[in-house]
């Protein structure tokens, strides 16, 4: 009884090691890796699993030792290849050379005509896509590593056979075919979930860009309709210098809408930086200011900055101008009468911090989830591109956005992006 249970408790270590076996293949699985990088991780994690197998193994006899060492040499070559399963062989009758003992021949004829096996079934395998067709090829190849096994101790080794032997190859027989369905089960299953994930994905960013299209055909089509009334009302023979000057300005001031509209479209669909390079935020916050200043003065917004540490990152300037001057416009735009901007910046511990606070109208907690989502905007023109695109440009950078508002207090925009050295400019 006492070497029952012994022979259980390796039983189980030597389960314990393929299921961590299991577990680092079917995170690996997540990640395109090149075939020869995904072949050298699946030989090591299994050559690892079949030592480890071996080590802690069941000694029936001197020199004659059994384990579970042929299921990570089947998962790991009917997912590694032929090239795998070569190299787990050597690995596997090296190792039970080390160990000694009269076993090993048999141990090399018993893994040989397994890797024959295997030699056949690896093509099939990869070649059907169907989980319960992988399932009952997996099966074949377990169930050979028993018959092969067992027909070799009864045919050389018939002085193993006892009491103790049948209880073991009882298990066995039943273990690992279980262990092999199991595993395979549950690494094809995983590589199902990530196909259909990526194809979720796929359609998500489909409907999106659909609904965007739908967007912006509606808001390119308000201005152009209203340029081509003005366009219209200029072929009037009686027509004043003054009204032609005003329906050319108004036209201009649409088409300029509608190129703004297309262009924060294209920074969305493409927020992917290009020119990149080291940006002083202090010196980008100056030609900002210039820009929107004017803006902000026209509507009474006094603009305040305050650098508490300044600091470098990367990007494209372009963009960076983009992201922020968005949101400060909009900052702008949300105050009523008069008001106030106060811009922050703090670079420090590998992050740099830009606060943007203003005194407008906020937001709810509702409107503050809607940001960055398509149709969605607090301005009763607006079309909500304007703050996808800033999302977008700081997702592109490594950062991250939070917004913090609450209503009739104002709104703080936080952008946080991973500083740089600035001697690498």
């Amino acid at each position: 009884m006492t070497i029952l249970l012994s022979d259980l408790q390796i039983f189980l270590l030597e389960t314990l090691s393929i299921i961590v076996f299991y577990f680092i293949v079917s995170r690996f699985i997540k990640r395109n890796l090149h075939p020869l990088i995904n072949e050298g991780l699946i030989t090591l994690v299994a050559g690892t699993s079949i030592i480890l197998c071996m080590t802690f193994s069941v000694n029936l006899t001197e020199g004659h030792i059994f384990d579970l060492r042929q299921i990570p040499f089947i998962l790991g070559a009917l997912y590694g290849g032929r090239r795998v399963a070569v190299v787990l062989f050597v690995i596997l009758i090296s190792y039970r050379f080390f160990i000694d003992g009269s076993g090993f021949y048999g141990a090399f004829i018993v893994n040989f005509l397994l890797l024959f096996s295997l030699w056949f079934i690896i093509p099939k395998f990869y070649q059907t896509f169907k989980i319960e067709r992988k399932v009952k090829l997996a099966t074949v190849a377990a169930l050979l590593g028993v018959m092969f096994m067992a027909l070799l101790v009864s045919l050389l080794f018939s002085e193993l056979i006892d009491r103790r032997y049948i209880i073991f190859i009882s298990l066995f027989s039943i273990a690992q075919p279980i262990g092999v369905i199991m595993f395979v089960s549950f690494i094809e299953k995983a590589k199902q979930d990530i196909i259909l994930a990526g194809e979720l994905r796929r359609l998500e960013k489909l409907q999106a860009v659909s609904d965007i299209a739908a967007s912006i055909s509606h808001e390119v089509r308000n201005p152009l309709t209203v340029t081509k009334g003005f366009l219209q009302l200029l072929r009037e023979p009686n027509l004043t210098e003054e009204k032609r000057s005003t329906y050319i300005k108004y036209s201009l001031e649409e088409l300029d809408r509608a190129e703004q509209i297309i262009t924060d479209y294209l920074t969305f669909a493409k927020p992917s930086l290009e020119n990149i390079e080291v940006l002083e935020l202090d010196k980008e916050l100056d030609y900002i200011l210039k820009v929107v200043n004017p803006y902000a003065t026209m509507n009474n917004v006094l603009i305040e900055v305050n650098i508490i540490n300044n600091g470098y990152v990367t990007g494209e300037a372009e963009k960076l101008h983009q992201c922020l001057l968005n949101i400060i416009k909009n900052a702008i735009e949300s105050i009523e009468l008069e008001g106030q901007i106060t811009i922050t910046v703090d670079a420090r511990d590998g992050m740099a911090k830009i606060l943007i606070d203003d005194t407008g109208t906020g937001m709810s907690e509702e409107q503050i989830n809607k940001l960055g989502t398509p149709y969605f905007s607090t301005k009763d023109k607006g079309t909500g591109l304007g703050t996808m695109v800033v999302f977008s440009i700081i997702k592109a950078m490594n950062g991250e956005i939070k917004v913090e508002s609450e209503v009739g207090e104002g709104t703080r925009f936080i952008v946080t992006l991973p500083t740089t050295n600035h001697n690498s400019k």
